[in-house]
């Protein structure tokens, strides 16, 4: 019995020993995996952390791109500028180690590289250049961010696209545009007759008279004015030396002459001088001389000539291009329907005035529909209480032949004429359908087989007053109706302006212009006995009428590009690390 139990205890010890084997191999087992756990969890924060630098060096290379997109240093902006492909590093080094004590380190321990590519999209460039828009103007291409964070060894990388468009920023356009012939001025001459404003010395049946008021005056070759003594006692007394004693020009010297006092005057060649009898003192014989050589007045000045852009005057063919309305026969026959002659007749058949083949604009309506205010015995309605018939103008209206004007006005535009334009009594502006303030541009251009030198035959604005025994429902006019006539509007005559009339109540014809007067040729002895010019500026509102008065239009390219970056991202992906 003793033998068997001794076997027995050494069993014991044997399942003792496998059984702390085995359990040792299980703890071995767990204590690996748990190991092997802890190493993936760590891998995978530091490939998270990794990947979140790369993302961040992402949105660093956009920032830096677009708040340094119009700076032309920058090399970013020198790559898609002037290169069609090509690729430069992004320093990153504010994100990896900061910025001293200002900035602390993104992460502590990472890294942070990028790359920035960019690459000329061909097809698009081809495409802008059919249009005829050159890789110098416009580009358009693909610009690829990759950027890697490191994190204890662990790398990852991330690639964004981008679309980019470069624009060279554009300019204004080159002043190329039409509208009011210098709009800046009350009036402007090219040419002027050098006894234009002399005062006739046995002129006492009512001295003329030239009054401006606001607005420049623009003489090229300069003029002498006369001053007569009125003018001298008043508005020039603070411009004379001696306004009391000096003397003026004419009969009386009191009245008539050029009163320039209220505008800027302006001259190219030959200054703008004034012409009196100035005081020489008691102890000088003779007391009084004539003078003519000093300036007109204090605001009297040179400057430099002006170019026809600069006044906004073109030829023929530019209005007739850009023109929305041609009445031409010489290109279309049937537009000689339009022409026609025009007949005015005074009451009881007395001084007939016809207007010979001219395209009539007659803006009057009719008597008879206009309702009487009192009864049909005292009332006497006339044309001009008959808005209904205005003739409306807007855009350009391009007419080659002479042209009869007389009226109400709708509408904001030019009427160019290629020919003559006569004017029978009052142009007034009316408002327009849309309740608007209406604009009038009168343009007469001297034709094309008008070549004399001296006396143009065309390109003339020419005042022709006429009765009209159906004005009002008398049958009467007024023998004082149309001597002095408004025109409300900017005129501009190459042939110049003048009065045409044989009546004997010639020296009343007076005229009262409400804008601007240009001419190239000026003869002020040719013109009716009084203007006023009034300056209005007539070019701000047909700047308001919608309708493009742009020609030859230039672009002014700025020597910048305006870099567009598009928000959406054309494709984000994680790549193998290759940085």
């Amino acid at each position: 019995m003793k033998k068997l139990n001794n076997q027995r205890r050494g069993i014991a010890l044997f399942f003792i020993l496998c059984v702390i084997g085995l359990v040792s191999i299980i703890v071995w087992g767990m204590l690996h995996f748990m190991k092997g756990e802890v190493h993936l969890s760590e891998n995978y924060v530091d490939a998270t952390v990794a990947l979140q630098l790369a993302e961040s060096g992402v949105e660093e290379c956009l920032f830096s791109i677009k708040s340094q997109m119009t700076e032309k240093d920058n090399v970013i902006y020198r790559l898609i500028t002037t290169q069609d492909k090509g690729d430069i590093d992004v320093d990153l080094t504010r994100l990896a180690k900061g910025e001293g004590r200002k900035v602390e380190p993104l992460v502590k321990g990472g890294d942070v590289k990028a790359k920035v590519t960019w690459e000329l999209n061909e097809r698009t460039a081809q495409e802008l250049a059919n249009q005829g828009i050159s890789r110098d103007l416009a580009r358009e291409g693909t610009l690829t961010i990759n950027s890697m964070g490191v994190f204890n060894n662990s790398k990852k990388q991330v690639e964004v696209k981008k679309k980019v468009k470069a624009i060279l920023l554009k300019g204004g356009v080159n002043g190329n545009s039409i509208g009011m012939i210098a709009p800046n001025h009350g009036l402007y001459l090219n040419t002027a007759s050098r006894d234009s404003f002399k005062i006739e010395d046995f002129d006492f049946w009512d001295p003329w008279e030239f009054i401006i008021k606001g607005g420049k005056t623009y003489m090229k070759d300069g003029v002498t004015l006369d001053l007569p003594k009125w003018l001298m006692l008043t508005k020039m007394r603070n411009e004379l030396e001696h306004p009391f004693l000096d003397m003026g020009i004419g009969w009386t010297g009191w009245t008539g002459g050029a009163d320039f006092t209220e505008t800027d005057i302006e001259y190219s060649n030959d200054p703008v001088t004034r012409e009196y009898y100035k005081w020489q003192g008691v102890l000088t014989y003779p007391w009084w001389e004539k003078c003519s050589s000093e300036l007109y007045s204090s605001r009297t000045k040179k400057v430099e000539e002006y170019s026809e852009k600069q006044v906004q005057a073109y030829s023929a063919d530019v209005y007739k291009k850009i023109a929305n309305r041609v009445i031409d026969p010489t290109d279309n026959p049937t537009s000689g329907k339009y022409f026609q002659d025009v007949t005015f007749v005074e009451a009881f058949e007395r001084n007939k005035v016809t207007y010979s083949k001219v395209l009539p604009l007659y803006g009057w309506g009719d008597w008879r529909n206009v309702s009487n205010k009192y009864n049909k015995y005292f009332g006497n309605p006339n044309k001009a209480h008959d808005t209904s018939h205005a003739v409306e103008i807007n855009g350009v209206t391009y007419v080659k032949g002479d042209v009869f004007l007389e009226g109400w006005v709708k509408g904001q535009g030019l009427l160019v004429v290629e020919g003559n334009v006569y004017i029978g009594g009052d142009v007034l502006t009316l408002q327009d359908d849309k309740g608007c303030e209406s604009a009038l541009g009168v343009i007469a251009l001297r034709s094309e087989s008008d070549t004399s030198d001296d006396e143009p035959r065309t390109g003339k604005i020419i005042y022709e007053p006429h009765h009209d025994s159906d004005w009002s429902r008398f049958g009467l006019t007024t023998p004082f109706r149309n001597l002095s006539p408004r025109l409300e509007g900017s005129f501009h005559a190459q042939g110049g302006m003048e009065l045409k009339t044989d009546s004997s109540m010639k020296k009343l014809c007076n005229m009262d212009i409400v804008g601007n007067l240009s001419v190239d040729r000026f003869d002020r002895r040719k013109m009716p006995n009084d203007v006023r010019i009034t300056y209005y500026d007539w070019q701000s509102i047909l700047e308001r009428s919608g309708y493009d008065y742009t020609v030859d239009k230039t672009i002014d390219y700025k020597n910048l590009y305006d870099l567009a970056i598009t928000k959406e991202i054309s494709s984000w992906r994680e790549v193998p690390a290759t940085l």
